[in-house]
């Protein structure tokens, strides 16, 4: 059984105070430490974007999205969450398409970083670079690890709305760190089809300082 107990302290002095809050227990004031939870991170901004929907490739490999931090970076990005949605407009053939970790980006169009949503319009400008492939300016990527995947639908008009959480606010390790020079993709793991209708959407946080706490 636990009970109400306290310990007694010097008297007040002249040095560094400690916030408290006091409340009156048994006709006594007792303090209460006040704790600041806080994280090893310089918090830039924490974003939020919505791809275009594009038609699915025929193209083996094919990269529909791909975002990066720029190698001359002085910030570092954690994924908070990714939501992958695809839609069938017609009978079509079963794939995977995953999100995998890359360390290059060439190729695709540019998105305009207007379309990037800053979830406070106060955060600072992104600096990533967020780029769409075609078949006439497929996006060419050095492949790391693969993140996550599903398998398309296959029915028409069947669609799959699947999202991936990253983010633990209260440990800090369990987001997905992406250093400068590193990003994810969004890509057919077979020959896909083009009556799938892709998506995705994306939530991170750009940072400096401490990734994680060891």
């Amino acid at each position: 059984m636990s009970v109400e107990g306290y310990i007694g302290l010097p008297p007040d002095s002249s040095g560094k105070r400690v916030r408290t809050i006091v409340k009156q227990i048994e006709g006594e004031s007792r303090h209460h430490e006040v704790f600041c939870i806080t994280s090893p991170r310089t918090l830039l901004g924490v974003y939020h974007y919505c791809s275009s929907m594009v038609s699915g490739s025929t193209s083996a490999d094919f990269i529909y999205h791909a975002i990066l931090n720029p190698s001359d970076s002085d910030r570092n990005m954690a994924l908070r969450r990714i939501i992958l949605h695809i839609v069938s407009v017609k009978q079509a053939t079963p794939i995977e398409i995953a999100v995998w970790r890359i360390t290059s980006l060439s190729g695709g169009v540019d998105v305009d970083p207007s379309r990037i949503c800053k979830k406070d319009t106060n955060y600072a400008d992104p600096i990533v670079i967020i780029r769409e492939g075609s078949e006439t300016n497929p996006i060419s990527t050095t492949i790391e690890n693969k993140i996550c995947g599903t398998m398309t639908p296959i029915n028409a008009g069947q669609y799959l709305w699947i999202e991936f959480n990253f983010a633990n606010a209260v440990d800090q390790r369990s987001d997905f760190i992406l250093h400068a020079g590193e990003g994810i993709c969004m890509r057919n793991e077979q020959a896909g089809d083009v009556d799938f209708r892709i998506l995705w959407i994306i939530e991170w946080e750009e940072f400096k300082g401490i990734g994680v706490i060891t």
